[in-house]
């Protein structure tokens, strides 16, 4: 299915990290079920595919929702999605952010 479809929302995560490395979420649901995942995305403005993914119960999507954490250091970010008692996340959840440098 394509993002019309899921209704997929595209968000860049504030403050980035070293070096200009920011991450972006993808989020989109059908249904009872949906999903996200994230990308490392660098001083190109490219990312070379998804840093990792999780999925969530009942479409919630935590990123929209703010029950998420991005944590950087010194060599990437730790991206830590949660859900909530009644819309967990199922799979996933933690996702290493790293542009490469």
């Amino acid at each position: 299915m394509n993002d019309l479809v899921l209704g997929a929302e595209y968000h860049v995560l504030r403050p980035s990290g070293p070096g200009g490395c920011t991450a972006v979420v993808r989020e989109a649901s059908f249904l009872m079920s949906g999903g996200g995942e994230a990308y490392a995305v660098g001083r190109t403005g490219l990312a070379l595919g998804a840093a990792g993914s999780w999925g969530v119960d009942d479409g919630y999507r935590p990123v929209r929702s703010g029950t998420y954490a991005l944590d950087w250091g010194r060599d990437g970010g730790l991206l830590r999605v949660s859900g909530t008692s009644t819309d967990p996340v199922v799979s996933g959840g933690s996702v290493d952010i790293d542009c490469g440098w």
